[in-house]
């Protein structure tokens, strides 16, 4: 069954314009009594299409589906990595539950975007995380934010717990630090040429904790997956 997001509620009725519109009218070809499920503030519900007009789809709610329920909150940190290896990143973040994206840029960083680029580099990305999160029927889209350059500025995405995954650590697991209830945590992977350790040690005074992912070393497109599926192993 197709789901879409939706912002506009007029009494039992959803309105959907735009991308999503021309989705159901012209890919798809969907037609009046035909169900699809509608997502409205965490909400899911069923839905029955009304009408299909030439620039929006009315549909009536049956009923709610599910409910928006509170979990724990993970903010995926990311040095900025080749387009491709970063796109598939992604994508498969939204799939495995991230609900926030903070592309940085770090010393070894690769990949340099020009600033007059960045606005629509963010609007990409945006769209591939709705899209994902629509082929995964979230109930909610991550949000991706304006590019990091200075790591000071990770004050503003610090969450209940905070690590760097780091090659250099040969003591802490990712285990060891999953072991408290808490309802954030942000994680960051550094850049294919890897974090330096003077960059580290401004982590650690943010709060960051780094931690080892085992004894082989993950590609930066590999190793958020990773953790995500180890959060979702142990229940965050």
């Amino acid at each position: 069954m197709f789901r879409y997001f939706v912002n506009d509620k007029s009494n039992n009725q959803f309105i959907i314009k735009d991308k999503d519109h021309h989705h159901i009218k012209n890919v798809i070809k969907l037609k009046p009594q035909e169900i699809i499920e509608c997502v409205y503030n965490g909400d899911v519900f069923s839905c029955v299409i009304d009408e299909i007009l030439p620039t929006s789809t009315i549909v009536k709610i049956n009923y709610i589906l599910t409910t928006n329920e509170k979990k724990v909150k993970k903010v995926l940190i990311m040095s900025l990595i080749r387009e491709q290896k970063w796109d598939i990143a992604i994508q498969k973040a939204t799939e495995l539950g991230v609900d926030e994206i903070v592309p940085i840029s770090l010393k070894r960083n690769i990949v340099k975007i020009i600033e007059q680029k960045e606005d629509s580099k963010v609007l990409r990305w945006q769209k591939i995380c709705e899209t994902a999160a629509m082929q995964a029927k979230r109930t909610t889209i991550p949000k991706v934010t304006n590019i990091i350059k200075n790591i000071n500025e990770l004050k503003n995405y610090l969450c209940d717990l905070n690590i760097v995954a780091w090659e250099e650590e040969k003591t802490k697991t990712l285990k060891e630090t999953l072991t408290n209830q808490v309802s954030s945590i942000s994680f960051l992977i550094g850049p294919e040429g890897g974090i330096e350790p003077k960059e580290i040690e401004q982590l650690k005074l943010l709060g960051f904790e780094p931690v080892s992912l085992g004894k082989n070393i993950l590609r930066a497109e590999t190793a958020p997956l990773y953790i995500l599926s180890s959060f979702i192993y142990e229940g965050y």
